[in-house]
């Protein structure tokens, strides 16, 4: 089985502990994951770096996002509000166990 995130733990400015499906507590440092697009406003990423938006970090029981920070265009062709989220695969691997 492939881990998953099952809870967040705590949320700090660019960081997030959480629950895996393995029983770990990992630190996730998104300063890390981001860094390339700090100076990079055009990119959906670039939201994170507010600290409110940062804060309203979900889990889905697989994985973490943030709502309505994307957008996709519908089968009938309307863009739709989407979330933003990441691989739990890439968050796994970027991810410091801490417990």
């Amino acid at each position: 089985m492939l881990p998953r995130i099952k809870n967040i733990i705590s949320v700090e400015y660019l960081k997030v502990k959480t629950l895996w499906s393995t029983g770990e507590i990992r630190v996730i440092r998104f300063d890390n994951l981001l860094k390339d697009y700090k100076k990079k406003p055009e990119s959906i990423f670039y939201q994170l770096f507010d600290k409110k938006t940062f804060g309203q970090v979900k889990t889905d029981n697989r994985t973490l996002f943030w709502e309505n920070l994307g957008q996709i265009m519908d089968y009938d062709g309307k863009i739709k509000p989407a979330p933003l989220d990441f691989c739990p695969d890439v968050l796994y691997e970027n991810s410091v166990v801490i417990s």
